[in-house]
């Protein structure tokens, strides 16, 4: 069985050698063994672990999410179910990070017309009074009343 040390692992996954040690101190990677010289020697299976890893972040999964993903793939159990539901829990909530985004962007464009149509209008020496400002002005102050 061919052994990676801790540079080759990342290498051939693509990840940044801080990823595996990170990923090893969190616990989501084997504890390793070592060479007489201190060097860490991971088992070819951890390329797929740490591949595992790699794309289930990719995904949007937290550290969290991919431990118990982990436990789920190491129990080898029928557990379709369960992942079904983990990624229906994920899409809901890019799909309403989503919404969130296009709200804000349809807002800083709506703020980026005013601010346009107001320098069109004002004299050069007037366009210190910027409408935008004086709406989040305005905001905070009917928030803290």
């Amino acid at each position: 069985m061919e052994v990676l040390t801790r540079g080759q692992l990342a290498q051939r996954v693509g990840v940044n050698l801080e990823t595996v040690r990170f990923y090893e101190k969190e616990g989501l990677l084997a504890p390793t063994s070592r060479t007489a010289s201190g060097y860490r020697q991971f088992a070819e299976d951890t390329v797929n672990r740490l591949e595992f890893v790699k794309r289930a972040k990719e995904l949007g999964f937290s550290l969290a999410e991919i431990r118990e993903l982990l436990v789920l793939q190491d129990s080898n159990a029928d557990c379709c179910d369960d992942v079904r539901d983990r990624l229906q829990k994920k899409l809901s909530a890019v799909l309403a990070k989503r919404a969130e985004l296009e709200s804000l962007e349809a807002q800083l464009r709506s703020a980026l017309r005013k601010c346009n149509r107001q320098l069109k209008q004002l004299a050069p020496q007037h366009a210190s009074e910027c409408p935008v400002l004086k709406q989040m002005a305005g905001s905070a102050k009917s928030r803290s009343r």
